[in-house]
């Protein structure tokens, strides 16, 4: 059973310290850098789509003797045929990376709407603040489809703060460590 005690003893707190600080430079540093940051996100994104595509076809034969196999095998070698084309021509990455995150929360509002419906159909409480939640995404999606530019400052923004509070709760949990 973990106890306090044994987290306080944990003799490499100052390796947690040293990712919070890179975590804040690194935040500061997309603030800093809003062009460069969105490059290196861009190239993240293809990256992660060869990624995936790799795993769709491995995945896919791995399972050959389940039915449908073959549209998991199509969707790997599409996902990887994208990225590779989205990384020879980054500027088309950064061009689409806004729509990219406008439609996926897009998709995760809807999402959320409807499973703040199930949570009220099974009589939980706070189903409201899933729905508000769902809603809010829904809205700020729109706003990144239809205006791509607020997208960009969206997600360069969201991602500086991301690096900067991740950096903080990183450093706080290893000066606990320490004590």
């Amino acid at each position: 059973m973990e106890t306090v005690e044994n987290y306080r003893s944990y003799k490499y707190w100052w390796l947690m310290l040293i990712i919070g600080i890179l975590s804040v430079l690194c935040g500061i540093w997309v603030f800093r850098n809003p062009v460069e940051s969105y490059f290196a996100l861009a190239t993240y994104f293809c990256i992660m789509f060869i990624l995936f595509g790799i795993n769709e076809i491995i995945t896919a034969f791995s399972h050959q003797r389940y039915r449908s196999w073959g549209w998991g095998l199509a969707t790997g070698i599409i996902d990887v045929i994208i990225g590779c084309i989205f990384l020879a021509n980054l500027e088309w990455a950064m061009d689409i990376l806004p729509y990219a995150v406008g439609f996926i929360l897009m998709f995760l509002g809807i999402n959320f709407i409807g499973r703040s419906s199930q949570l009220q159909a099974w009589k939980v409480s706070n189903w409201g603040w899933v729905l508000a939640g769902g809603i809010l995404t829904l809205i700020f999606s729109f706003l990144i489809i239809f205006h791509p530019l607020f997208g960009v400052l969206n997600i360069i923004v969201w991602t500086g703060l991301a690096f900067i509070f991740g950096g903080i709760s990183a450093i706080m949990f290893s000066l606990a460590l320490r004590k």
